[in-house]
């Protein structure tokens, strides 16, 4: 097998390298006893058949993702040989013995030419083998052909999707494949989300379908349509829901305005209270209304809805959320205040209207269905009225109320909605399993990790920052598991508070899956930053591949590493790769501070403390830095600039480049923090020499930010605060007056 290597990064750019023969195989698929000639000498004996049903049809259907798939192969053997291979239909080419075609989907060679376990291989598996001269490729309707494809276009031939802008193939003059007597595969997590910007539409290729995600709102085309959450008519939701099935706040949007009912100013719930840097949205129901000063918050709220003639105060008073707020839990067990009614018939009733408008709407892919608590970072409990108490006592756990309201849910929907499962969350004050209640079995629970250290595996470090009982992840899924037969891990694979700190999560990400794998979840939804930096391009890459595969092993993971690093940075790829090994032995050591969401009040995990003495007392507490760690990568990254080819590659180098930089200034920066300890650099320079390094760094930092439009940058967890910097004026940022918490 003769190839030319190619390379696609953003536009098509293409370089030509002569390889040995390469035979790429899935699980060792292949066993070499024949092989296909599938393009020889600038031409090919091969047509591509579909199943007539498919011809046109929409990619977002279970026919049409044939169709596409079957099309994607044909652009991707041509950009390898490039030679068409004709797509028609199944009834245009004569059923043949010693016939030479590669079929995609279900067309009529099935039963016939090959057959499928299809009840097997479910709506995302494939079968992939050859019988005689032909390649049948059939994957599980609506989804599987599509991934099917992508998979034999990686697996066989060496094409690389790391994400929409950023794909590589190789270039063969005669492309051959070995007989594969039956691969057949199944990926172990049936619900697969990923969050993340990086996998969309694109010329090359449905991104959704080569990341093979099957449930997420943030990707585009998927060949099949996603895996969906029942929601009603333009209200798509997978999580936080109760208040929407309920209706209990249908007027809410996150663009309310608050008006004082003394004086009539109005507030924008985004901007800040005067004075502070905490948002209107998060205000308590004691602040001031600072242009009369006669009105509370919560006689803001009481207001704005004693204006629509709803009376909110009872309703208010059975919940410990400070604020008056409609946005905190409701009462699961009670009445709601708005109609009188049960609050979990209107809930049964909320679901079953959703799943119909769903189905009406032609959404035939839903499979589950959010009975979630509303999303509330500053409410950590539940109502207090006496029956939602009664029934948190009884099961040990707030989370016993949610159970409970699922299990209804559950019920009603089971017998005209058998595909569906009711879905809640284990999240902030439901972390904890509950006990005395068992979810039915239509009833699957998220266990998110929101509030765990994510620079370690979930079961090595297991911080969790306010639940310390629930700390041992391990524990908390073996008591979750007793509970609820179908888990899901939701992974936050991202940081809480500063964006542009160094995060490393390469390897979490490998062993995380592998733990989820080992412990029988049958889901993951991977929520990570959606940043041009951070490494979030090979992030969304690896959790991908770790959703569809969990079972590889960590020489194939690190290869994966290595290989998107040279496709995305070049000849200097190597360097990157080493810099994220740096980083995880870093974070082996320290926690980076991302077990905590306090990013103000912490040392850079490059320093030692000291102590000074004065007649036996300590006097002073400073930190040395280590600077052989900063050094490194330094010189990693200056390998990595030197080597790097086109502009994509030096560009994609200086989104990474831009965590260091603000890392580095952490370091170098004398640091007092409340007057407790300062970080002392020990430098074997001037202190001219260091405040020179210092400004380098910040007008290093600065440049990139305004290069790539990252405009905010310091600890927007603090306090609830948002501290960033306008970068609109960059060029007359004053250099002396580093960002407020530097």
């Amino acid at each position: 097998m003769k190839r030319k290597y190619a390379t696609i990064i953003g536009a098509v750019l293409i370089v030509t390298i002569t390889c040995l023969t390469l035979v790429f195989t899935l699980n060792g698929v292949g066993n070499g006893s024949k092989t296909l000639t599938l393009v020889e000498n600038g031409k090919s004996d091969y047509v591509i058949i579909v199943p007539e049903s498919s011809w046109g049809r929409a990619s977002s259907t279970a026919e049409g993702a044939e169709f596409y798939s079957a099309n994607d192969l044909q652009k991707y053997i041509e950009n390898m040989t490039g030679v068409t291979i004709p797509v028609m239909k199944d009834s245009e080419v004569p059923i043949a013995e010693d016939e030479k075609v590669i079929s995609v989907g279900m067309t009529n060679r099935e039963g016939v030419r090959y057959t499928v376990d299809r009840d097997s291989i479910g709506e995302d598996g494939y079968t992939i083998k050859t019988v005689g001269n032909s390649v049948y490729i059939a994957g599980g309707r609506p989804r599987g052909t599509g991934y099917a494809v992508y998979d034999f276009l990686e697996n066989y031939f060496g094409c690389k999707f790391y994400s929409s802008t950023l794909i590589t193939w190789p270039s063969y003059e005669t492309l051959t494949l070995e007989e594969i007597e039956d691969n057949t595969f199944v990926p172990e997590f049936t619900v697969r989300m990923l969050n993340g910007n990086s996998y969309t539409n694109s010329e090359f290729g449905a991104g959704g379908t080569a990341s093979k995600a099957n449930s997420q709102y943030g990707l585009n085309a998927v060949y099949g349509d996603r895996m969906t959450f029942a929601y009603r008519s333009g209200d798509w939701r997978f999580v936080h829901t109760i208040n929407h099935l309920a209706d209990i706040d249908p007027d809410y949007n996150y663009g309310e305005t608050y008006e004082c009912p003394e004086c009539n100013t109005a507030y924008d719930s985004e901007d800040y209270i005067p004075g502070t840097t905490t948002r209107w949205s998060n205000a308590g129901d004691g602040v001031l209304c600072p242009t009369c000063g006669n009105a509370t918050f919560k006689d803001f709220i009481l207001h704005q809805y004693n204006a629509s003639g709803i009376d909110v105060s009872g309703y208010i008073d059975q919940s410990n959320e400070p604020s008056g707020h409609v946005r905190f839990q409701p009462c699961l067990t009670g009445l709601n205040p708005f109609t009188g009614r049960n609050i979990y018939d209107e809930v049964v009733e909320g679901s079953l209207r959703w799943l119909r408008e769903s189905a009406e709407a032609g959404h035939v892919n839903d499979r589950l269905i959010s009975v979630s608590q509303h999303d509330a970072s500053w409410q950590y409990g539940g109502c207090e009225c006496a029956s939602c108490k009664a029934m948190e006592n009884l099961t040990g756990s707030a989370a016993g109320n949610w159970i409970w309201l699922c299990n209804q849910v559950a019920e009603a929907v089971k017998d005209d909605y058998p595909q569906i499962m009711v879905n809640t969350i284990s999240y902030l004050y439901t972390i904890e399993a509950p006990v005395n209640i068992k979810a039915a079995d239509n009833v699957s629970v998220f266990l998110c990790t929101n509030d765990y250290c994510a620079a370690h595996p979930w079961n090595e470090c297991g911080v969790s920052l306010r639940y310390v009982s629930a700390s041992d992840m391990t524990k908390r899924v073996s008591e979750w598991q007793e509970v609820c037969d179908h888990l899901y891990g939701y992974d936050y694979y991202r940081s809480m508070g500063d964006d542009r700190w160094i995060y490393p999560i390469q390897y979490q990400i490998y062993y995380n899956y592998k733990w989820y794998h080992d412990l029988g979840f049958e889901g993951v939804y991977s929520y990570m930053l959606t940043e041009q930096d951070n490494f979030c391009g090979l992030n969304v890459y690896l959790a991908g591949k770790m959703m569809w595969n969990p079972d590889m092993t960590f020489e194939e993971y690190q290869a994966l590493i290595d290989d998107y690093c040279f496709a995305a940075y070049g000849p200097g790829g190597d360097s990157i790769s080493e810099i994220i090994k740096l980083y995880h032995e870093r974070s082996s050591e320290n926690c980076w501070s991302m077990c905590t969401t306090n990013y103000f009040d912490i040392l850079p995990p490059s320093a030692e403390l000291k102590y000074e003495y004065m007649d036996g007392e300590i006097t002073n507490i400073y930190a040395e830095i280590d600077t052989s760690f900063v050094d490194k990568v330094q010189s990693l990254f200056n390998d990595a600039f030197t080597k790097a080819e086109t502009t994509e590659q030096i560009e994609a180098i200086e989104k990474e480049y831009i965590n260091f930089c603000y890392y580095k200034l952490r370091d170098l920066h004398d640091i007092m923090t409340n007057g407790y300890y300062m970080l002392d650099p020990d430098f074997d320079m001037t202190a001219e020499e260091i405040n020179t390094e210092i400004y380098n760094t910040a007008d290093k930092l600065i440049e990139l930010l305004v290069k790539y439009n990252i405009d905010e940058i310091g600890y927007d967890a603090k306090d609830d605060s948002s501290h960033s910097i306008d970068l609109s004026n960059a060029a007359d940022f004053d250099r002396m007056q580093l960002p407020e918490n530097w």
